[in-house]
């Protein structure tokens, strides 16, 4: 049995030698891209990620203190800052000057669909990020990424629920870590059902 092609746009983004979009771009995470993650690497969270201020009105925003402010969880940066940003601590620069993703299909759901996004049900493209070409729906696999969007979205509201629980737990518990926090989740997940 072979394994099916991937889909026009991956290999479009494959493609492309820069990854300028691994670069300058904060990756949010989901709870659920953060268990995987961790678990199929077999490292600790924070090892790999960061909390950093929550966008406005984040549903996904935990807090680490009772009345304390927002974070959202985004994969870590590594190496310097150039004028594109500095790249994700898992974009490899191979040999021949080609960036490549050291996650491959274990890569956040969010960069498994970029640069399609779904605005109000519908599948557009937001390719901002890219400096390798300019994206256009015509690269987009419309049932594949319309379905990867909705799973995406599906994993963010189970996120978002339990957020609101440890957010809610912080009045008894007072001021936590980010490794509790991260804990906290990886529990939520381990969790069968």
């Amino acid at each position: 049995m072979t394994a099916a092609a991937p889909p026009a746009r991956e290999l479009l983004w494959l493609a492309c030698r820069e990854k300028a979009c691994c670069h300058g771009a904060r990756v949010i995470v989901s709870g659920r891209d953060l268990w995987r993650i961790a678990t199929v690497l077999e490292v600790p969270p924070w090892d790999v990620t960061v909390y950093a201020p929550a966008e406005a009105g984040a549903l996904d925003a935990f807090r680490l203190e009772p009345d304390g402010p927002g974070y959202q969880v985004v994969l870590a940066k590594r190496g310097r800052v150039t004028r594109r940003g500095a790249p994700c601590i898992f974009l490899w620069k191979l040999g021949d000057g080609h960036a490549q993703c050291g996650l491959g299909a274990n890569r956040p759901l969010v960069c498994q669909a970029y640069p399609a996004t779904l605005v109000d049900g519908l599948l557009n493209v937001d390719g901002r990020g890219c400096s390798c070409r300019r994206w256009s729906v015509v690269d987009l696999d419309a049932e594949r990424d319309t379905a990867l969007l909705r799973t995406a979205r599906r994993e963010v509201d189970e996120y978002c629920r339990i957020v609101a629980a440890w957010n809610a737990g912080l009045a008894r518990r007072g001021p936590r870590t980010y490794r509790d926090f991260c804990d906290h989740v990886m529990a939520a997940y381990a969790e069968p059902g």
